[in-house]
């Protein structure tokens, strides 16, 4: 470079040792040194050293120099390389050899220079000057050395220290070191920050130990002694508390470093702030075992599987609908606990719903369990999580819905559903009929729907009934009416309307419904009647009075039957009674037995007519209703005929409670009756068993019984049971008047209930009564 700084070239160096600053100036000659010894060590040595003179002029190169940037010795002396320094270098270097230049001093400068190639590399250039034996500046002697290497080196090493400072900060952790055996303790930067503490700030051994809590002390100790003693690695997670008192927790990790002879001279080691990750622990925990709670608390049931379709977890309501334990099923394959899934839709959709990983859901009967569940099944990274329910009730009330929809369409009677709210005075609109509303007034569903009943009022609509509908529904009250409509061609219609308010769950009324009947031809039936009413009232009260008349008469006829017929059977039977006193020694033995049968044919003739007089006084005594204790009834009339037959064994069982609403009297009739046949049909019996008792019928209504162990019946003959006169055994088995069960069936029937019996042969019978509307349930 001349003193001018024509030639930019930014070069620095020193000799390095290789050429002597005292080496006399003519020594060095442009076109080399010769074949000297030095020539051939600076043609040996890997930097590049070039020779420059006080004018600027360049004198010597050594080989290296040509090596590299390809120039020729003529391009080189005459300055012709400038254009080899990188552009960003030129300026800054230019600055720095002008100085050095100027006041005589080293000069040492890092720059880039273009190989032959066309790559620019790093060099380090050193040029010290030469004097002459005047003192003036005689050559300059420089050095170039290509540290490219080191350089690049330098920046990944600063890129790994800046890439590990930001991974330290992002990381919280900081590192530190126990220089061994003095146990000095350093600590980095990051190490500080993490315990709330300046930069820079170093802390002894038992200082930094105190920042653990004290009763974790001990357990650090014995870390750090065994570290250093015998070289153990740790790492353990404990809580400290920083500087400013507050609370983290570190993962602390040490290893033991040994030098050449295996002696242990330090401790290195890190502290990391894990609080964070802590606090993310304690948090997922929390998470989790509120998610298991959660699991565990829904109605749904609920598992996991994962891709080897193993159960991972399964929650309580999944065991109660599947009736499996968790434990049986946990860890095993749900092909293999569940065959009958095999095969089925379960598995189609399972596998459906993992290989193209996305939820699915579907409905599915299972077989073993007869029930419908509803699966909704979603894809995780771990396999499967399936929630299913049990649908089957709602699957019959599906059914069942779609059997009222079928069975409301193909109703006679219409159906109209109305919205809830917004009353005006039309009403609330339509928003559904039935298919008999469209054949009853000849709108369509679509002309209905939308609007409000006003579409079928006319001129004879009774104005009063709709405010009285309307005063019922603002009130959210059923209603009951019989209003007048017209259908779409205009034909009056008589409706029986019955509007009813629909709830949701919460209460909350939604719709009102109304059921309406075409009542029109009942409406004019109704009219004939009242035209007829007149008419219908006189023939009433004719018949009655007709009535009365017949029952007097029967009254006086059955008076006059008991009069005619007992004056003439007293006679017959006084005079028999004399005859058989009076001529005892003179009858014969066949005249004795005519008199006897004329008594039993008297008495028998004696009983008919009281059995008579009884049927005919219940059939037209007026029933007075009060509380009736039949199982008193039936002791009095047990204990009447132990007393007459105490010789008899007989084993009655007669239920407590038997409460009903009748007549005292003619129910007692009833009981008197069936218990005086039981008693009569059992005679034959070593050991007699009645029971008398009650039980719910079919029909729900209470059904009271008396039941034996006799010759009982034959079922074939059972219609002939209840009629006058009657029988079913001849008299010389059973004696009796015929008249007896006729008379239980007129006071049931007088009662509003049914009576009925039941046999067999030698089986024994039970006779069967209800009470209608007059029965009490039996307690």
């Amino acid at each position: 470079m001349n003193r001018t700084g024509s030639c930019s070239i930014t070069l620095s160096g020193t000799a390095q040792g290789i050429i002597d600053r005292k080496l006399p100036a003519e020594a060095l000659c442009a076109g080399g040194m010769g074949d000297t010894p030095l020539r051939l060590l600076a043609d040996a040595i890997p930097q590049i050293v070039w020779m420059m003179r006080a004018d600027g002029r360049y004198t010597y190169f050594n080989r290296r120099w040509f090596d590299y940037c390809g120039l020729s010795l003529e391009e080189s002396l005459d300055c012709g390389w400038p254009g080899l320094v990188h552009p960003d270098d030129g300026p800054r270097v230019a600055e720095l050899w002008a100085q050095a230049f100027k006041s005589g001093e080293t000069c040492e400068v890092e720059y880039r220079l273009r190989r032959a190639d066309g790559v620019y590399r790093w060099m380090l250039g050193r040029a010290v000057v030469q004097y002459d034996a005047a003192g003036l500046t005689a050559h300059w002697l420089g050095t170039l050395t290509d540290i490219d290497d080191l350089k690049q080196a330098a920046v990944s090493l600063e890129k790994d220290l800046s890439m590990n400072r930001i991974a330290g900060r992002v990381a919280r952790l900081g590192g530190w070191t126990i220089e061994l055996p003095d146990r000095t303790l350093t600590w980095s930067d990051e190490n500080c920050l993490i315990h709330d503490v300046a930069p820079g700030y170093q802390p002894t051994l038992e200082e930094g130990i105190s920042y653990f809590l004290p009763e974790h002390r001990p357990i650090v100790i014995r870390y750090v002694q065994d570290c250093a003693e015998h070289g153990t690695p740790y790492e353990f997670v404990l809580p400290k508390l920083t500087a400013k008192g507050r609370r983290i927790w570190v993962r602390s990790i040490g290893e033991a470093v040994r030098d050449a002879t295996g002696k242990i001279i330090r401790i290195q080691g890190a502290f990391q702030d894990i609080s964070e990750q802590k606090e993310a622990e304690a948090r997922t925990l929390a998470l989790e075992a509120q998610l298991l709670t959660t699991l565990e608390s829904i109605t749904d049931g609920f598992f996991l599987i994962d891709r080897e379709w193993k159960f991972t977890f399964v929650n309580g309501q999944a065991e109660r609908m599947l009736k499996r334990r968790r434990e049986d099923l946990m860890g095993h394959t749900l092909w293999q606990e569940l065959p009958e899934a095999v095969g089925a839709r379960i598995e189609r959709e399972y596998r459906l719903a993992a290989q193209a990983q996305h939820t699915t859901r579907f409905e599915a009967f299972h077989q073993p369990l007869q029930t419908w569940f509803a699966f909704h099944v979603y894809p995780t990274e771990a396999g499967l999580a399936v929630y299913f329910q049990d649908i089957t009730q709602r699957r019959a009330e599906q059914a069942q819905l779609r059997l009222l929809e079928t069975a409301v369409s193909r109703l006679n009677d219409m159906v109209v559903i109305t919205e809830a709210e917004a009353f005006s005075d039309a009403g609330p609109r339509i928003v559904f009929v039935n298919d008999a509303f469209e054949r009853h007034t000849g709108y369509s569903r679509e002309e209905a729907v939308g609007h409000t009943s006003a579409l079928l009022w006319g001129p004879k609509t009774q104005q009063a009934e709709l405010d009285r509908i309307r005063a019922a529904m603002k009130k959210w009250q059923a209603v009951r009416a019989e209003i007048v409509v017209y259908t779409k061609a205009g034909q009056e219609l008589w409706l029986e309307t019955e509007v009813a308010p629909i709830a949701d769950e919460s209460g909350r009324f939604t719709h009102w419904v109304a059921v309406e009947r075409d009542i029109t031809e009942r409406r004019q039936q109704q009219e004939e009647i009242l035209s007829l009413n007149g008419e219908l009232e006189e023939r009433v009260l004719l018949r009655t009075a007709q009535l009365a008349a017949a029952n007097k008469e029967m009254e006086s006829f059955a008076y006059s039957v008991s009069h005619d017929l007992r004056s003439p059977l007293n006679t017959i039977h006084g005079f028999s009674q004399l005859l058989a006193k009076a001529e005892a020694e003179n009858i014969s033995d066949k005249g004795k037995h005519y008199l006897d049968r004329i008594g039993v044919g008297v008495k028998e003739m004696g009983e008919l007519i009281e059995g008579l007089l009884t049927l005919a006084q219940l059939s037209r005594e007026q029933i007075k209703s009060e509380h009736v204790d039949l199982s008193a009834v039936a002791r009095r009339i047990e204990q009447e005929h132990r007393e007459r037959e105490p010789q008899r064994q007989a084993q009655v069982l007669i239920q407590e409670g038997l409460c009903v609403q009748g007549d005292p009297r003619l129910l007692s009739a009833v009981l008197q009756n069936l218990l005086a046949n039981a008693w009569k049909f059992t005679s034959r019996q070593s050991l007699t068993r009645i029971e008398v008792g009650c039980e719910r019928g079919s029909d729900g209504d209470t059904v009271f019984f008396v039941k034996d162990n006799g010759v009982g019946f034959d079922m074939a003959f059972s219609h002939k049971l209840f009629g006058t006169f009657e029988r079913l055994h001849s008299p010389g088995d059973f004696a009796g008047t015929g008249i007896g069960l006729a008379t239980v069936k007129r006071v049931i029937d007088r009662h509003g209930g049914r009576v009925w019996a039941e046999g067999k042969l030698n089986e024994g019978a039970m006779f069967c009564f209800t009470l209608g509307q007059r029965s009490e349930s039996a307690t």
